[in-house]
């Protein structure tokens, strides 16, 4: 029966085979934009959920696809006409997975896919165009009934494992939407010594950040230098612009190009990127949803500290997200941003700016690796940790909460 429907759903948005791509409409364009259920707000749980034990296996098929070779792309803000299409797409597609009805056509460039026997469907980059690829997010988005959250995941392979934990928390929370990134914070090379600062302590490839492999077979290395979504190597050392007349000019224009590119590359702090774009667009959708963002630290950036939580917004409330984790993280301290630890606190975070901005909650959670390493190893004890959220969603804070309200 689900299989039917979503036939009928595609078969009238003009989609084949589970993908929606431009179908002459303008782009991003929504046919019929619907408002919100006026019976419930981003904030009025409706039923309880329970986690479903395939639901990541699915979306990490999905999503492996998007991020391939993403470790070597830094990522390319769209311009006006892009961003507004782009965020007019998203918007249209979250109201309609709210309300189950037929998908908006994508703009040129991307395509919203349905996950295979899931209520979700994923938006994207289309995986077709691989000479133009920008690194724009992966959105997904749960349809039907679902818990009034965002997660987010914006370092995924910069701060190892954090995609996992988003998804485990997606999953537990029955959340509305996940957004992932699919670039490099650093276009796969390590922290540029004059790159713009952050507060958050992250790590690189050397220092504890992902392995290769990562991607699966054939992944892709961070070895020697990185190459931009333009195909210039940089931050290897030397190479062919190491050799040769007029070679220092060259090495300092290419080193000006990185840094301009970083400016954009790091998609939790730059003022223009599909993943900024994508969570503003959702808090069109469900004004006051709120937001929780995951981040990782090296141990030695906070030695006290497993977890370091903060919340800014109208409505944010961090009690109901310390006290459950402080219940599930036993073994480790979590700590509260500024009250307990004065870094680590997402300060200069773009996205918790927008929340803040568009009267939403945002909190931000950073994980240490020691932490991280458990949450991957150890599947029973990060569901539990995931379940701990479930305060975001549904305004409570009691810890052992079987899972959130959904709402449509």
């Amino acid at each position: 029966m689900k299989s039917a429907v979503y036939v009928v759903l595609f078969t009238i948005a003009g989609c084949s085979q589970g993908v929606c791509r431009s179908i002459g409409s303008a782009p991003g364009a929504a046919p019929n934009p619907v408002a919100p259920n006026p019976g419930h707000s981003a904030a009025e749980p409706v039923i309880a959920a329970q986690p479903d034990s395939g639901e990541q296996e699915a979306l990490g098929e999905q999503i492996a696809p998007l991020r391939k070779g993403g470790r070597r792309l830094i990522a390319e803000p769209p311009d006006d006409a892009e961003d507004t299409a782009y965020v007019a797409w998203v918007a249209a597609a979250g109201l309609a997975a709210q309300n189950k009805l037929p998908p908006p056509a994508a703009p040129p460039g991307f395509a919203l896919r349905a996950v295979p026997g899931r209520d979700l469907w994923v938006l994207s980059e289309e995986p077709k165009e691989k000479k133009r690829r920008r690194g724009a997010a992966a959105v997904v988005l749960r349809t039907g009934a679902a818990a009034p959250l965002i997660v987010e995941a914006p370092h995924t392979f910069f701060d190892r494992g954090t995609l996992p934990v988003a998804l485990a928390v997606f999953d537990a929370q029955r959340a509305r939407a996940l957004v992932v990134n699919t670039s490099h914070r650093y276009g796969g090379g390590p922290k540029p010594g004059d790159a713009a600062g952050d507060d958050e302590g992250a790590e690189g490839e050397g220092a504890g950040g992902e392995g290769a492999g990562e991607e699966g077979a054939g992944g892709e290395t961070t070895g020697g230098g990185a190459r931009t979504a333009g195909g210039r190597d940089h931050g290897g050392g030397g190479g062919d612009l190491g050799a040769g007349g007029g070679a220092r000019g060259e090495k300092r224009a290419a080193r000006e190009r990185l840094v301009a590119s970083l400016a954009f590359a790091d998609v939790a702090h730059a003022e223009r990127s599909f993943f900024l774009s994508a969570h503003r667009a959702l808090l069109q959708s469900f004004p006051g949803i709120p937001a929780v963002q995951l981040h990782g630290f090296q141990d030695s950036s906070a030695a006290d500290a497993a977890a370091i939580a903060s919340a800014v917004g109208p409505g944010a409330d961090l009690e109901r997200l310390l006290a459950p984790l402080r219940a599930v993280v036993s073994d480790g301290k979590v700590l509260a941003y500024p009250a307990d630890i004065n870094k680590l606190g997402g300060a200069t975070n773009v996205q918790a700016r927008w929340s803040r901005q568009m009267g939403a909650p945002f909190y931000h959670v950073e994980m240490s690796r020691t932490l991280r390493d458990k949450l991957i190893e150890d599947a029973e004890y990060r569901r539990r940790f995931a379940v701990a959220f479930a305060g975001l969603a549904t305004g409570k804070g009691q810890a052992g909460s079987d899972g959130p309200g959904l709402a449509r």
